[in-house]
């Protein structure tokens, strides 16, 4: 009876560590970090073929992580991620990329992008490399209104616990 206890237990362990290092992404699970020493991850998939993580960041629709095919060009990500909100600055977009270097260290390169010369000129926008992150800006208004709500919200506590206290005084 013993020994049925401790080899159920023994398994279980095994099988715990061997969750926790598949979750950890020991066995291929995941992204490898921009930084490590180690390769970028590619995911082989179906029709796509291979596709790259890259990461969309701002004023669109739906920012997060995308993996797209690694022919992705700059729009082609944006209208992945459902086109520029209505206060985007298209023609102050970022392209944030490590760079690795002969030294074996990385250095980031800050690639800026106008967009609106490329819908006026019809130019093919660049295309992402693994890790890349897109960042689309929002325009000098829109800050203004953020600023401005928070100064809204502000003055409407402080005139509730004004109306507050003089209901209390009554």
């Amino acid at each position: 009876m013993a020994k049925r206890t401790l080899a159920c237990l023994f398994c279980l362990t095994v099988l715990y560590d061997l969750k926790s290092a598949s979750a950890q992404g020991l066995f291929g699970a995941g992204t490898t970090p921009v930084g490590s020493n180690a390769p970028s991850y590619y995911y082989l998939g179906g029709k796509e073929g291979l596709t790259i993580a890259v990461n969309l960041w701002g004023f669109v629709r739906n920012p997060g992580r995308y993996e797209v095919p690694s022919s992705t060009d700059l729009v082609q990500l944006i209208s992945l991620g459902g086109g520029p909100l209505e206060h985007a600055e298209l023609d102050n977009v970022r392209i944030v990329r490590q760079i690795l270097r002969s030294d074996s260290t990385y250095a980031t390169e800050v690639m800026p992008i106008d967009l609106n010369h490329y819908q006026d000129t019809g130019e093919k926008t660049p295309l992402l490399l693994p890790g890349d992150t897109i960042i689309v800006p929002g325009s000098t208004f829109n800050a203004v209104q953020q600023i401005l709500a928070v100064f809204r919200d502000v003055a409407l506590i402080f005139s509730g616990v004004a109306t507050l206290m003089i209901a209390l005084r009554r």
